[in-house]
């Protein structure tokens, strides 16, 4: 072939090259195109800009920015829905020139997203705050405030607190808070240096804060303090200090600690120098050690400790041992102890040495067996003025001492089920908490009859003798499409009477009322069940509430948190919060 015939022949066959390539794509594009739908035409869209005004009470008209309102103009009312946090707020006005939706705060709306409902269509606006009479506090546990002027909180715990303890002198000099936390607001030392002059790091288990503004009193010098979890702190009547306990086997560096010791006021380990038993004539500074004062204690942690109206220490928890340290058996790397059979419940002076006559069976000269399942939480109840009334014991144990009990019961002087006492439950009970004001107790689980009344959510309100509280009544609970369920976690009655619920639900609704309302994870409930007015604005809380405590904010009344839980009004926190409760 000449090169004439190559310079025609090569153009066409690169055009048909071409041709070909042009004829697949537009084959590829018909055979495929049709595998996707229509894009699904959009009504209308929240700008982005914050709604004006940001926050408001009930009743306040709010103006929020949409785009294509237009497309609602020749709709029936009842196809277009505004919604407030899951609440239909009354649209007041539709302006598609200005761009403009005017709704009115709802009377039962709390804080949370704006929607817009469109037939069976939503679409999601900005976060709209509404004001009540509940509020989180921002001069509790204040670090500083940012660039634009914002309050910025401090970080609070890295783990759970389980209790608070106020120091009243008069009034409230000082609160505790207690748990398994060993940061708190990420500071690098906590503590005023110890007695020998080292400034401990991190490690904590208890604080002691202003009650005012959240911040570390520096005259609680532990040094490192406990080696675990502290459950409580009880004040003792034969020493000038505090018993503390939980689980924990060291108590700033010192050993021979049986998950319970006594400390001053300062934060000191009540200790004693003791001779030792040296084996090593060699190391004669091996011949004496300083260890706890306080010499007894359990093999296993101790949830409750109570002094009972003989000064004596009980204490409630799953051990089965009593251990009493001996340290003329002693050694200086290793503390002997005498253990003593004594199941869930056992009485101490305040030193630490065992009663062995509570819980204990005259007849056959032994210790009882105990309950023959876990105890979760106990109370102990007022008797008259005195403080140091029965002890209340719940969990989910059927029987106690061979006797049978319905996870609840009363002890008496001798550490026995009193048999004036008569409650019970179809299910474990997990918290029971008691407001000595009042004279109500709360208790929560995962049982649905209390008393023989049904108890859907497994909350319960008692008297201090056991009956069941007529008053009170627990309306419907509802999370995402699920109704019912044992999802509260803690229930707590103030001295008003009002009770403070977590759980983790999401619409509560009264007793006696038709309409759910949102209450994500948190709410206020009167006495007999329904939703307090005006503290029920705040939006989402996750977590669990473990202790609360009635106190104040300057001059308004308030309400200390703690937990495990990492937001509240949809601000993030780190499980321990104050909250007003009334207007600002």
């Amino acid at each position: 072939m000449n090169r004439l015939s190559n310079k025609i022949l090569l153009p066409m066959a690169l055009a048909a090259l071409l041709m070909a390539g042009t004829y697949c794509s537009k084959k590829n594009r018909e055979s495929f195109s049709g595998a996707y739908k229509p894009a699904v035409k959009t009504y209308v869209r929240f700008s982005g800009a914050a709604p004006v005004p940001g926050s408001g009470a009930s009743g306040t008209l709010v103006k929020f920015k949409v785009t294509g309102l237009d497309s609602l103009v020749n709709l029936a009312p009842g196809d277009v829905q505004f919604l407030l946090n899951g609440i239909e707020a009354r649209i007041d006005k539709i302006s598609p020139l200005d761009s403009m939706i005017t709704i009115e705060v709802p009377e039962n709306a709390s804080s949370g997203a704006a929607t817009i409902v469109v037939r069976d269509r939503m679409y999601f606006g900005p976060q709209f705050k509404v004001n009540g009479n509940v509020w989180l506090d921002s001069t509790f546990n204040k670090l500083a405030n940012d660039q634009q002027g914002n309050v910025v909180l401090g970080s609070g715990t890295d783990n759970t607190i389980f209790g608070i303890y106020a120091e009243n002198i008069g009034t409230v000099q000082s609160v505790y808070i207690l748990g398994a936390f060993s940061q708190y607001n990420d500071l690098a030392t906590y503590d005023a240096p110890s007695a020998t002059g080292v400034i401990p790091s991190r490690r904590s288990y208890i604080l002691k804060l202003n009650p005012v503004d959240g911040t570390i009193k520096t005259d609680f010098a532990k040094g490192t303090g406990p080696s675990g979890v502290v459950a409580g702190l009880l004040p003792l009547t034969q020493f000038p200090g505090y018993l503390i306990y939980g689980g924990f086997s060291v108590y700033n560096g010192r050993d021979g600690v049986n998950n319970m010791t006594r400390i001053y006021t300062n934060g000191m380990m009540d200790s004693v120098v003791q001779n030792v038993y040296n084996p090593n004539p060699l190391e004669p500074e091996h011949n004496i050690d300083t260890l706890p004062a306080f010499i007894g204690g359990f093999n296993d942690g101790v949830r409750r400790a109570f002094l009972d109206k003989k000064q004596r220490i009980i204490s409630v928890g799953n051990f089965t041992n009593h251990r009493k340290n001996l340290y003329n058996l002693s050694t200086y790397t290793n503390v002997v102890r005498q253990s003593t059979y004594m199941r869930n419940v056992g009485a101490m002076d305040q030193d630490g040495n065992l009663d062995t006559t509570y819980n204990y069976d005259n007849t056959r000269g032994q210790i009882m067996k105990g309950a023959n399942s876990d105890i979760t939480d106990a109370v102990q109840i007022k008797d008259g003025s005195s403080p140091y009334g029965k002890i209340i014991v719940v969990g989910s144990f059927t029987t106690f001492n061979n006797a049978p009990v319905s996870r609840i019961m009363m002890l008496d002087d001798n550490g026995q089920p009193d048999p004036g006492f008569k409650a019970s439950a179809n299910g474990a009970i997990n918290r029971i908490t008691y407001n000595p004001v009042t004279g109500k107790l709360l208790v929560i689980g995962i049982f649905t009859e209390f008393n023989g009344i049904s108890t859907p959510t497994g909350i319960a309100m008692i008297n201090e003798d056991g009956t069941s509280d007529p008053v009170f009544a627990m309306g419907e609970l509802r999370r995402g499409g699920t109704f019912g369920g044992n999802w509260i976690t803690y229930a707590g009655q103030m001295n008003d009477g009002r009770i403070v619920i977590g759980g983790s639900f999401g619409k509560y609704k009264s007793p006696g009322t038709d309409d759910f309302v949102t209450r994500q994870n948190f709410m206020i409930l009167n006495a007999d069940g329904t939703l307090a007015n005006g503290v029920n604005n705040t939006g989402a809380m996750a977590g669990t509430i473990q202790d609360i405590l009635e106190t104040k904010s300057g001059t308004k009344k308030a309400l200390l948190i703690v937990g495990n839980f990492s937001l509240f009004d949809n601000e993030t926190v780190g499980n321990i919060i104050r909250i007003g409760l009334e207007p600002k």
